[in-house]
């Protein structure tokens, strides 16, 4: 009995003795970090907050990172640099918390405690933005670009072009790139991990989904109205317009507005030269002026870019700009104001018929000729002074009654009470700045005449 006494004694005893062994390690965790604890990969075992803040902070204030490529090195920076904090005390103690202090003799720590990775409210994101800036600078801008995998139409089908895997790089691909080294305590840092990815491959379903609908699209049918003309815009033209953007069908509007600016260059009359039937049957070559009309192009782009992703057939006149277009293929027309410069003569045509005939003086050669072309009275106004420059330099100032503008120089029809006569060869020596000039006594009935947008064809 005394044997097994003595040894129940000294079992108690250690047993005592660990208890109070255990008891003071567990108190002391309860304001130190466990053995083997790291944050911000940094080892912090056994330390107090303060004592880890002041670790950590030395630590990550002076850790230096390297920027490769092609192993060589592209750059160098610090912590400070991309902005890197150190945890707080009051982080830190929030860590110690939560750390299970009755586990240290197995060295467990909980999870949040045993590797706290940084957030972002560790990094000062002005900062890293403005290195991940500096490093976009220093790899330069002859990179490889990245391109998605993209819908194209060549040799009458559609094809799925793969991607392209660059070497372009960004500040927003960089800022990842370092971000996620810096979590993972990496100093080393490989540009290539900063590349710009593309965001669709080749075997995209959504890619595959557009083919089948860009097939559908092109063969749609969309008719233009063109006066008296129609065009159908072919089935290749269509497809050659129809891409992919982010895996969705969408059209280039470059090539589109290159197709209208063509077809109005086709039917559009405004920069066309017309061969003009005069009052005597004589046929003259009269150039280009301000009347005509074409498509208004830039308005009629998205307009018919709409109108391929609809899908639906359509026929319709394009937004149209300027004066003279008629559904019937008409051009002048009719109704319209003729000036002969050798004739020196006026002619007023209203549906067919001329009811003004008056000799008129025009521009004086050479600097002050009249220009030729077709023309239209864009604007009407009584009472005017029209302001110039005489053939010595001096400025002019002529009010007149009447005053009907018809290009886009000051040139235009108006009375001008100055001149004692009209006709003949008067306009070579008297002539005007580049005006017709027509007698007082005509000129009223002219204006009340002629309404605005008439067509001025002057030869």
């Amino acid at each position: 009995m005394t044997h097994r006494f003595r040894w129940a004694t000294v079992g108690i005893a250690v047993i005592a003795i660990l208890g109070i062994g255990y008891g003071f390690r567990t108190a002391h965790y309860q304001h130190h970090f466990l053995s083997g604890t790291k944050i911000d990969g940094v080892q912090v075992g056994g330390q107090t907050a303060d004592q880890a803040a002041t670790t950590l902070s030395a630590k990550l204030a002076n850790q230096a990172y390297t920027v490769t490529e092609h192993q060589s090195t592209l750059t160098t920076f610090t912590s400070r640099d991309a902005g890197i904090k150190a945890p707080t005390t009051a982080k830190l103690n929030q860590l110690l918390a939560k750390q299970n202090a009755f586990s240290w003799p197995l060295h467990v720590v909980s999870a949040s405690a045993s590797d706290q990775q940084l957030d972002a409210s560790a990094i000062n994101q002005a900062d890293l933005t403005q290195l991940a800036n500096q490093i976009v600078a220093k790899a330069g801008t002859n990179r490889t670009q990245t391109h998605n995998a993209k819908l194209i139409y060549q040799d009458h089908a559609f094809t799925i072009k793969a991607p392209v895997y660059g070497s372009e790089v960004s500040t927003n691909s960089v800022k990842a790139a370092l971000s996620k080294a810096i979590e993972r305590h990496e100093t080393t840092i490989n540009l290539k991990q900063a590349y710009v990815q593309p965001t669709v491959l080749a075997n995209s379903k959504s890619l595959v989904s557009a083919k089948k609908t860009a097939q559908k699209l092109a063969t749609n049918k969309i008719t233009y109205r063109l006066s008296n003309h129609r065009v159908t815009i072919p089935r290749d033209t269509i497809a050659s317009w129809l891409t992919t953007s982010q895996g969705k069908v969408t059209t280039s509007n470059s090539k589109i507005l290159s197709y209208l600016t063509k077809l109005s260059y086709r039917y559009g009359t405004v920069h066309k030269t017309r061969h003009f039937k005069t009052h005597s049957g004589s046929t003259v070559s009269v150039p280009a002026g301000l009347y005509g009309w074409s498509i208004k192009v830039t308005s009629e782009t998205p307009i018919l870019a709409k109108l391929v992703l609809a899908g639906k057939p359509t026929t319709r006149t394009p937004v149209i700009q300027g004066t003279g277009y008629h559904k019937d293929g008409t051009d002048i027309g009719n109704t319209y104001v003729e000036v002969s410069k050798s004739a020196q003569h006026m002619w007023v045509h209203k549906n067919g018929k001329i009811v003004i005939s008056t000799d008129v003086v025009t521009g004086k050669p050479v600097k002050g000729t009249t220009p030729s072309g077709v023309y239209v009275v864009w604007n009407k106004q009584r009472n005017a002074t029209l302001r110039g420059q005489n053939d010595d330099g001096s400025n002019y100032a002529s009010p007149v009654s009447y005053w009907m503008p018809v290009d886009d120089t000051g040139v235009g029809i108006h009375d001008s009470p100055w001149q004692p006569r009209y006709g003949g060869s008067w306009y070579l020596t008297h002539g005007s700045h580049g005006c017709v000039n027509t007698p007082p006594s005509v000129m009223s009935h002219v204006y009340a005449t002629v309404a605005l947008h008439t067509p001025v064809v002057i030869y």
